[in-house]
């Protein structure tokens, strides 16, 4: 060893200096930052290629999808031509009105005539309108197809995401064969996902969505 090594290493044991930091906790926080961003991210882009999935597995759709819309609880792809459709079918059993297990969106606050239990939520018949809510956070999801040029686009009702579908089209649920439907709104509230099916307009819908509380 030379004397000048000597020398510094006399002089480092002379020195006060002041204690390095520890790295390692921030570097641990910071990677499992970066790990719940990458989660969040995975996980919405299983959740659109799962709806995707899901519209492709239906007869009729593969080779021939032309545009997809998608929102928590429901998807939307406009195809070249329908499938055939059965007509409107039962919508489940008939229960109380206060038998519902979470407390029922309203219309203006006005209760409906019946109340149906099926397909995984509630229908809400009222004259000339429908309404279903089911806890789409719950994992339960519908898929609609339309024909080419239909009125399929997205909206917001109170500042959640929708999609209004302004002419007939087929409705899918777990269990049954394409139904015909008509004029729809779906939109989010919350953990909900809410349909609204009437013989109205998109403004028309959107009034009517935006009154249910």
């Amino acid at each position: 060893m030379t004397e000048l090594e000597l020398e510094l290493r006399d002089l480092a044991a002379r020195l006060d200096l002041p204690p390095s930091p520890s790295l390692a906790g921030a570097v641990r926080a910071r990677l499992a930052r970066r790990r719940r961003r990458r989660r969040v991210l995975v996980l919405a882009l299983a959740t659109c290629v799962a709806a995707l999935a899901v519209a492709l597995v239906v007869p009729g759709s593969r080779a021939s999808l032309l545009r997809f819309f998608h929102l928590r609880g429901a998807s939307v792809t406009l195809i070249d031509r329908l499938p055939q459709l059965t007509p409107r079918r039962s919508l489940g059993t008939p229960i109380p009105f206060g038998k519902v297990p979470f407390r029922l969106l309203l219309p203006s606050g006005q209760r409906p005539e019946r109340v149906y239990a099926g397909d995984g939520g509630y229908w809400l018949r009222y004259p000339g309108l429908l309404l279903f809510e089911y806890e789409s956070a719950a994992g339960a999801t519908i898929l609609k197809k339309a024909a080419a040029g239909t009125d399929v686009e997205y909206v917001r009702v109170r500042g959640e995401p929708g999609i209004w579908i302004g002419a007939r089209h087929a409705l899918y649920l777990p269990g049954g064969p394409p139904r015909v439907a008509g004029h729809v709104l779906i939109w989010q509230h919350r953990l909900l996902t809410l349909r609204l099916e009437a013989a109205v307009g998109r403004e028309r819908a959107l009034a009517i969505a935006r009154s249910v509380r």
